[in-house]
């Protein structure tokens, strides 16, 4: 009987993109494993038609804490009673949280891997896992803390070139996005430039006027076109984009994830700070301009070779503070210089492909 492996990697969608190579990784070392992910409702629709991935399932612990005492509790049980039914053989925390690790502890897997007390977000994440791995020492993307975790299992950690992301299309999705691209005549628009000026947090988030001028100097290099795409509360910040520029710029209808991988598959390069979209980009083989505030610029940069990343060092930086009086770290980037690595990111991207 093969072995059952459950990954658990909750949310966000940036997070569940960097955690894609280990699952790869399982499948090519353990090819007849049955590889379950747990993933919380909106970011595990990425992971539908993944090769490397027998099976999702969706555990929503938001309402888990909404109304306990009511609804959540049977939601809670249900989730629960899901992932018990795995009969999971090992369980993979690649989150470490604590509700992370109660959901591996639940699975009643009995090998639970998971981060050492100093990599876990929360430390007592520990105390659910039977394994624990080791951070690579000093700088790192995240990429490379998700492979530490095959270590424990005996599994080699892929050299970059062999690190995979499928993120592939469902039938009908592919085609609501050439729709939209014919309708708004961006594939006449070459090359486009993709630019996501929102993000979950307000410090991430560079000034609409910058983007703008960053799509107009995109526009007067290339003559090419600018999508603005957009999430959940950042409509506003993109019909700002808009207004603001010079130029015409297309803004995306509202999409699922899904929706808005689709569309962003379809460009050649992308602007954005660190959020989803961005490392959607990136794992797509969009070249990428990273405009990175408050977060580390190596652990949470666009993943692989190929992107500029714009962040101003400050005492304070690697913060992660998601308030802040005047986010400086993102005011000292200017559009002129964001113009000149998005062009030089570019011209590399073209003279190579």
């Amino acid at each position: 009987m093969s072995r059952c492996v459950l990954i658990i990697r909750l949310g966000a969608v940036g997070d569940v993109v960097h955690a894609l190579p280990l699952a790869s990784a399982i499948r090519d070392a353990w090819p007849d494993a049955r590889i379950v992910w747990a993933a919380e409702p909106s970011p595990s629709t990425l992971l539908l038609e993944n090769p490397d991935v027998d099976e999702v399932l969706t555990v929503d612990t938001r309402a888990w804490r909404r109304n306990l005492p009511g609804g959540g509790l049977a939601v809670l049980r249900r989730d629960l009673r899901a992932v018990r039914r795995l009969g999971a053989d090992i369980a993979v925390d690649a989150q470490g949280l604590l509700k992370s690790g109660f959901i591996a502890w639940a699975s009643g897997a009995p090998t639970r891997v998971g981060f050492e007390h100093r990599a876990c977000r929360e430390g007592m994440n520990v105390l659910f896992t039977t394994r624990q791995a080791a951070p690579p020492a000093g700088p790192h993307h995240v990429v490379e803390k998700n492979l530490r975790l095959l270590e424990p299992l005996g599994i080699p950690v892929p050299p970059p070139e062999a690190r995979r992301f499928p993120l592939r299309e469902r039938p009908g999705e592919g085609e609501v996005a050439e729709g939209f691209y014919r309708r708004e005549e961006l594939a006449a628009r070459r090359p486009l430039l993709v630019v996501h000026p929102g993000a979950g947090w307000p410090t991430k988030r560079w000034a609409p006027e910058r983007f703008a001028a960053l799509g107009d100097a995109w526009n007067g290099a290339t003559g090419g076109g600018v999508l603005l795409t957009w999430g959940p509360d950042e409509e506003e910040i993109v019909r700002q984009v808009a207004a603001a520029m010079r130029t015409r710029a297309a803004v995306a209808p509202p999409t699922s994830i899904r929706e808005m991988t689709a569309l962003i598959r379809r460009g050649d390069v992308f602007a954005g700070g660190d959020t989803g979209p961005l490392h959607l980009a990136a794992a797509l083989g969009l070249p990428c301009l990273a405009i990175i505030g408050p977060t580390d610029p190596v652990r949470n940069g666009p993943w692989g070779p190929g992107h500029a990343v714009l962040h101003q060092p400050l005492a304070c930086s690697g913060c992660y503070g998601r308030a802040c009086p005047d986010i400086e770290c993102l005011g000292r980037i200017e559009a002129p210089e964001a113009a000149r690595r998005l062009l030089g990111i570019w011209k590399a991207h073209e003279k190579y492909r």
